[in-house]
């Protein structure tokens, strides 16, 4: 039976899907954890999306049906989706992926034991158009590093997500028209705490060629103001441009490279300044101060030997400065590289 009061919303927005649809569909509604209402956003689809859909929600009342006549894209969808929920947690769910039987019973239980945890992601099957499993995304689970992974681009899955539905709406919902999943996470991160359940619980489907296209300028340009807006939010600085920003992601990305000196030396200051304010700022434990450690070394790293190629006092400098802040992790760069 329908309840007023679910605590999960699921929400799928859905646009030409009906490949992978039922298998979709199906996948929530085998779900072991079953107090959820299911609101499905057909973003005016023209393949046979609306028939499949109108075929499960004869047979399940929990499934809830809402039909854009214009197609307005994921985000607009997305958002539709969640003004109706009446749940405590939101479910999201893309429509050519799966959520393994236990998903949603093990996002809950972990959900209500830490309330202090707003958003929930786990672990994801990458899996094929046959559903051949390709690999393994096992994302990071600690909120020290994740707050930090943050400010250089997602660290969530995006369909593997739970979230609360009240703090979703405090941040005012999905904003922009690409990288969505990026820039709500990074809202979210900044009023709550954020976490990944180390377990695959979601598969992720990829297409045949996707992994290796390019990812579109749009989106690109998105992920860059996004990391704008994080870096910028955490050294209370709004002077830091689009470019310098450009020059970090090709630093953490380390193609393609900088060829310029006197930028690399601007994205070592900024990259320095970054990990003093995070680590001073925040009450990280040994474990995340060591993972927050590690990863700074490698992008300071990467900005010395870029360094070496084009002025060597200057990367031997740098270099230099490395081994005595980080000694430790610097030894053990030397070693793993002679092996």
């Amino acid at each position: 039976m329908k309840k007023d009061s679910p605590l999960i919303s699921v929400i799928l927005p859905v646009y030409n899907g009906e490949d992978h649809l039922i298998e979709c569909v199906e996948s929530v509604l085998n779900q072991t954890f079953e107090d959820f209402e299911f609101i499905i956003v057909d973003d005016a689809s023209t393949d046979k999306t609306v028939p499949m859909l109108k075929e499960f929600a004869t047979k399940d009342n929990r499934i809830i049906i809402v039909t854009h006549q214009v197609n307005q894209k994921q985000t607009a969808a997305a958002n539709t989706a969640i003004k109706l929920a009446k749940g405590k947690y939101l479910a999201r769910m893309d429509a050519d992926d799966v959520a393994l039987p236990n998903r949603f019973e093990k996002q809950v239980t972990f959900l209500e034991e830490n309330p202090n945890i707003g958003l929930l992601g786990s672990w994801v099957d990458i899996i094929d158009d046959n559903g051949n499993i390709l690999k393994i995304w096992r994302t990071n689970d600690s909120d020290g590093y994740l707050g930090w992974n943050l400010l250089f681009g997602t660290s969530f899955a995006h369909s593997s997500v739970m979230m609360k539905n009240s703090i979703v709406k405090k941040v005012g919902f999905y904003q922009s028209p690409e990288a969505e999943d990026y820039d709500l996470w990074s809202r979210i991160s900044r009023v709550t705490n954020v976490a990944n359940f180390p377990e695959v619980l979601q598969q992720k489907r990829v297409w045949a060629g996707q992994l290796a296209l390019k990812v579109p300028s749009e989106t690109r340009d998105c992920v860059l103001q996004i990391m704008q807006n994080n870096i910028n939010y955490l050294l209370e600085d709004s002077s830091l441009d689009l470019e310098i920003i450009r020059n970090i992601r090709k630093v953490s990305d380390r193609d393609p490279k900088i060829l310029v000196s006197q930028q690399i030396s601007e994205v070592r200051d900024i990259l320095l300044k970054l990990f003093t304010t995070y680590i001073s700022k925040f009450n990280l434990t040994k474990i995340e101060r060591k993972m927050v450690s590690r990863d700074i070394f490698q992008k300071l790293l990467t900005t010395a030997q870029w360094q070496f190629s084009i002025r060597y006092y200057k990367g031997l400098m740098e270099t230099s400065y490395l081994a005595l802040r980080f000694p430790k992790l610097y030894i053990y760069s030397i070693v793993r590289n002679k092996k």
